[in-house]
């Protein structure tokens, strides 16, 4: 049987036909025609090919997972100090769903690691003394562009540090006094 009436006889494409063949699940024997060689494929081997083809997948509609027991799951809680080797205390605890509190807690961990790895304290803009441009766009409402005009006529100090301005809270404050 040649790649196109075994094509049909399975009910796949040619395309779908030399997958299979790539994959190895189904053989071909390659026989000298007149100009190139053929692709030969073996009837009975078709035909038992054919029947796993159209056995039915059963999949589970729900995946089923397996709930943790105290001896197979401790889950941990991460205490994390500036300086300071990550430690992880102990704690025997199951969630009702099995393993998904211990991704969860996991997740959580790696979340507090990727915040903490420039080891700067996490400060609320209302707290801060030095602000930068987006800082002081979020605390005033105003947009980039008023504040840089207000910055180059002089109506609001501010200094280049590092790569950004920064403005003292006071001189904003005292910018936006000024504005009413």
């Amino acid at each position: 049987m040649n790649k196109q009436e075994a094509a049909e006889f399975l009910g796949v494409s040619v395309r779908a036909l030399e997958r299979y063949v790539q994959q190895g699940r189904i053989s071909v024997k390659y026989e000298k025609g007149k100009t190139r060689p053929t692709a030969n494929f073996d009837p009975a081997e078709l035909e038992a090919f054919k029947a796993e083809l159209n056995q039915p997948t059963i999949k589970p509609s729900v995946e089923a997972r397996q709930i943790a027991t105290n001896q197979q799951l401790q889950t941990a809680n991460i205490t994390y100090q500036s300086g300071e080797i990550t430690r992880f205390d102990e704690v025997d605890e199951i969630s009702e769903f099995g393993e998904i509190g211990a991704i969860e807690k996991l997740s959580s961990i790696i979340e507090l690691l990727l915040g903490k790895g420039d080891n700067q304290p996490i400060v609320p803009i209302a707290d801060k003394l030095l602000l930068t441009l987006p800082e002081s766009q979020a605390l005033t409402g105003l947009s980039k562009e008023v504040l840089r005009g207000a910055i180059t006529s002089g109506e609001l100090k501010a200094k280049v540090i590092g790569k950004s301005w920064r403005i003292k809270r006071t001189d904003l404050e005292a910018y936006i006094d000024q504005l009413f």
